[in-house]
């Protein structure tokens, strides 16, 4: 089922690639070269996309970096945002009837009862990417075939990431034995340059993992 779930992940990140790829090569540039890296940053704010996403300018020095995303306009930023946000929602919507529950091995003992500390993980990293995992560090309280008292410690993202992620805060929900769920919240943050000048774009986001049962060793 695993793999069936991975197999949907790829040929939907197709889709997405092809999509993207189609915009770039219908769309002129349009340069807007009067306006000031304060009225682009101020315009970007005044802009609706759904999700409340924040502009700043960024030093000059960043406009070299070669991890910014570049744009030739204000009309391919709106649209990049709009469908990123557009396809992680159809995303969602998708994985909720594929979602299953996934296992992970924290080398626990089963004898031995006590705080322990591993991490999880699970597919859907969020905005950035459809192919990226979910990584919360947990610590939880193991007693006789039972798990509590758990703690989301830090979190991060591996895989295709295309962003940077920045923990804030998590929780985990016990469901009984080894089962639980877990929740992270973090800020995205995207660096842009429009015309030279760099902006970041930064969001928040909340991720929550399907069942994950923790096995004992």
């Amino acid at each position: 089922m695993l793999k069936k779930s991975i197999a949907f992940l790829l040929s939907l990140v197709i889709c997405v690639c092809t999509g993207t790829t189609a915009f770039a090569a219908t769309n002129a540039t349009i340069p807007d070269s009067e306006m000031t890296s304060s009225e682009l940053v101020a315009y970007l704010n005044s802009v609706d996309f759904g999700v409340d996403v924040t502009f700043t300018e960024l030093p000059t020095t960043r406009s070299s970096n070669n991890d910014l995303l570049k744009f030739d306009s204000v009309e391919e930023v709106e649209m990049y945002f709009q469908q990123l946000f557009a396809e992680r929602q159809e995303f969602r919507q998708a994985m909720e009837s594929t979602l299953v529950s996934e296992t992970h091995s924290l080398n626990l003992t089963r004898a031995s009862n006590g705080w322990k500390e591993g991490t999880v993980d699970w597919w859907g990293g969020g905005n950035t990417s459809l192919l990226s995992l979910t990584n919360a560090m947990i610590r939880h309280y193991y007693s006789n075939g039972e798990i509590s008292n758990i703690t989301v410690q830090d979190s991060y993202m591996t895989g295709i990431v295309g962003a940077t992620w920045t923990h804030r805060r998590g929780s985990g929900t016990p469901l009984g034995g080894t089962s639980a769920k877990f929740s992270v919240t973090g800020t995205w943050f995207i660096g842009l340059d429009i015309w030279g000048f760099p902006v970041g774009a930064s969001f928040d986001e909340t991720l929550n993992s399907p069942t994950i049962n923790i096995t004992v060793n």
